[in-house]
């Protein structure tokens, strides 16, 4: 990001988009930071050499945690957006209370706020899908230029969060096309918001996409970029996609859109290569379609988890009642599904935007954490929220009714049971929710539910960043300088400095480097070896079991310590 805004060059992460890095980075700008990282081979001659760059960018400087907390500020803008979107879009669907639900359940969620306070693209991804859906729902209801505009202007800003919103092309493209069915009129065709959702697409890349990318590869030498993107490419599988995009590489203009093509491709390509990670037990780079099922029914409050059975069992209860009391007999499906869409549309096109991106997610092989579920969390919320307000309203003009006319004595305490019961249920629900945002706190990444066990145990199930980013190294050696530490062997999984945070008492420790006990201490003399969460489970495959090359011998022994739930610390 630094590079961007310095620079205006992009030689750096191509796999993302610019949006997010950029906008952390601004604060860096005045903090007047050495120019010698940009006089590294890091920067000069490797290709994509981000990681080494960005250390050295960050430890060569005076003031390495001014530079990591200044940096941060500008990602909590997207979380704070997001909850006044969610608020308002709550409050215009289902009022103030549902407003308030949807708040809550977003403010307090355990996922959210981990990712919130990260320089990642994930929490701007979920404000992106957001936002783009909320104005292109406006534009469909009421199609007037000023609401086609600002559609395609908030779609290009989504696309320029992350790569997966690029599914909202295919998103937009079948809400527009359905939405011509069910609301043709004598004046607009049935294309007629299908073929203007291309006009928004246009907008979008022509006045934003495009532009931003073109000012970010500015000085990106032309040769260079063509060279880099040949190497990117080099094994991606559709050779007319690549040559697509490295012809436009090296040419005037548009290769500012050929970088932009760059970053889908790679990322598509990673996708359907997979990421080596540790799940249930084994590690693969394969994927598994249970992962995000598995993955986000541990990593959720199980509060939130009833909440939504509640509101999804409510939501298709309202749908049978309603098609019984509406249908003729021997209505066809087809039609009852019609009415469902005409008179809910935009929770059904919430319930379509979660479908969509669950089985492309379920279908990709990157199994690395449940924040690429992320940008789903915002229409879930909203739609658990508007359920819950509907019960709670159903159940109290029930009640109220019951008072009203007078019914039976059995009847008016059958309902005034009713109503306590709901408003206790939730009153539980919502106390438990905020007490497990409450309870893991500061260690939100390492949240898991009580079917895992609690954040202790979350890595026996699943690790990489759904526990474990390299976040504790700096509790790591707080805890080291406060129990005398002089030494200590460490597996690090991150690309932060380790040297920098444990000075002298860094030593490198790498899986397979002692294969017991007894051969640590006859090595090294003793004492204390770290190992990350990730690399502690990841070292578990099958062979490494045989030759003794992983940490399973750790297991016989009881950690000393265990830091944040995610870096392990024994003594011998």
């Amino acid at each position: 990001g630094y590079a961007y805004v310095k620079k205006f060059d992009y030689r750096l992460n191509p796999e993302h988009p610019p949006l997010a890095k950029a906008l952390a980075s601004l604060p860096l700008l005045f903090l007047d930071l050495s120019e010698d990282a940009f006089r590294t081979k890091f920067w000069l001659q490797d290709v994509n050499g981000q990681w080494d760059f960005g250390r050295f960018l960050i430890f060569q400087s005076d003031n390495p945690n001014l530079i990591t907390r200044a940096v941060k500020f500008p990602i909590l803008i997207f979380f704070i957006l997001s909850a006044i979107l969610i608020y308002k879009w709550t409050k215009n669907l289902y009022g103030g209370f549902a407003a308030l639900t949807a708040l809550i359940l977003f403010s307090f969620s355990p996922t959210v706020l981990a990712h919130s306070r990260f320089v990642t693209t994930d929490i701007p991804a979920l404000f992106g899908a957001l936002f783009a859906a909320y104005f292109f729902l406006q534009y469909l209801f009421s199609p007037t230029k000023k609401n086609l505009w600002l559609s395609g202007l908030t779609f290009g800003i989504a696309m320029l969060t992350k790569f997966s919103a690029f599914l909202l092309v295919p998103y937009f493209l079948i809400l527009s096309l359905i939405f011509g069915f069910i609301k043709k009129s004598e004046k607009t065709s049935k294309f007629y918001f299908l073929i203007s959702t291309f006009l928004i697409f246009i907008i979008a890349f022509a006045l934003i996409v495009w532009p931003v990318y073109y000012v970010f590869t500015f000085n990106y030498p032309a040769e260079r970029q063509l060279s880099d993107t040949q190497f990117h490419l080099s094994s991606f599988g559709n050779k007319k996609l690549a040559g697509i995009v490295e012809w436009m590489a090296d040419k005037p203009v548009i290769r500012a859109l050929g970088q932009y093509g760059l970053g889908l491709l790679m990322v598509s390509q990673r996708s359907a290569g997979g990421n080596t990670a540790y799940f249930l037990g084994e590690v693969s780079n394969q994927g598994s379609r249970y992962y995000f099922p598995v993955v986000y029914a541990l990593k959720e409050p199980l509060a939130w988890l009833i909440l939504l059975v509640i509101a999804l069992s409510f939501l298709a209860r309202q749908v049978e009642k309603s098609n019984i009391k509406y249908d003729p007999p021997g209505c066809p499906a087809g039609q009852q599904i019609s009415k469902f869409i005409k008179n809910h549309f935009v929770e059904f096109a919430m319930l379509l935007w979660l479908a969509i991106y669950w089985a492309t997610s379920i279908k990709s092989n990157l199994n690395i954490g449940v924040r690429h579920l992320l940008p789903t969390y915002p229409f879930a919320i909203i739609l658990v929220s508007g359920q819950i307000a509907r019960i709670i309203k159903i159940t109290s003009i029930k009640h109220q009714k019951t008072n009203k006319y007078q019914y039976p004595n059995f009847q008016k305490l059958e309902f005034k049971k009713l109503f306590g019961i709901w408003n206790l249920l939730f009153g539980i629900l919502f106390t438990w929710y905020i007490y497990e945002n409450i309870k893991v706190w500061p260690y939100y990444l390492t949240y898991f539910n009580q079917l895992a066990g609690g954040p202790s145990n979350g890595y026996r199930y699943v690790v990489d960043s759904n526990l474990d980013w390299g976040q504790d190294l700096k509790r790591l050696a707080k805890w080291a300088e406060e129990n005398k530490v002089e030494k200590i062997h460490l597996d690090y999984f991150g690309w932060s400095s380790p040297a920098y945070y444990l000075k002298e008492k860094f030593e490198w420790l790498t899986a397979g480097q002692y294969k017991n006990a007894r051969e640590f201490i006859e090595k090294t003399g003793g004492g204390y070896l770290a190992v990350s969460g990730s690399f502690y489970m990841g070292s578990r495959e099958i062979h490494k079991l045989i030759d003794g090359s992983s940490y399973a011998w750790l297991d016989d022994f009881k950690p000393v310590a265990v830091i944040g739930h995610s870096i392990w610390v024994w003594k011998f």
